[in-house]
């Protein structure tokens, strides 16, 4: 192939990626390496893809945060793990969870992640439910204070019932 070929197939191979989920450029540049692209050919692409705004760390971020709260109610830590995972920038992070640290790690977003769930505690004896709970919350990111309240609340709104 020549060098334009090249260059196509591999933007339409990332393009591909693109179209089911949103990406990071690390992940987009993971992907074609995978596919065997050379380096220097993936900066060529990532760049064409972030110049024509097909590519944003920053964006993707911000939707992938809002996203997972809106399904999963998560702690900042375990939100910076995954992201920074997706090899998004330090810096880029912290800007986006800034954005989002009202829902992030709150007691009430705990409370409706343990709602959400109840179900799997339910014949469980309280000490079981409490520490299978609690060890829910410390795997989304919770601070363990905002866990073990969340918990209360729930175990107090159980007993009642």
């Amino acid at each position: 192939m020549d060098g334009n070929a090249d260059f196509d197939a591999a933007r339409n191979a990332a393009l591909r990626s693109l179209k089911s989920h949103d990406r990071s450029v690390h992940e987009i540049a993971e992907k074609l390496s995978r596919k065997g692209y050379e380096a220097a050919l993936i900066d060529r692409v990532t760049a064409d893809l972030l110049r024509v705004g097909l590519l944003d760390d920053e964006e993707m971020a911000r939707r992938w945060v809002g996203l997972q709260l809106e399904r999963k109610p998560a702690g900042a830590p375990w939100l910076r793990n995954e992201l920074s995972r997706r090899g998004v920038d330090k810096q880029l992070v912290e800007l986006v969870l800034e954005e989002f640290a009202d829902q992030t790690g709150s007691e009430a977003s705990a409370v409706e992640l343990l709602r959400r769930q109840r179900g799997r505690y339910m014949s469980l004896d309280m000490d079981r439910a409490r520490r299978r709970m609690l060890g829910a919350l410390a795997r989304r990111g919770f601070d363990p204070e905002t866990a073990s309240a969340a918990v209360a609340i729930i175990c107090n709104t159980t007993e009642e019932e």
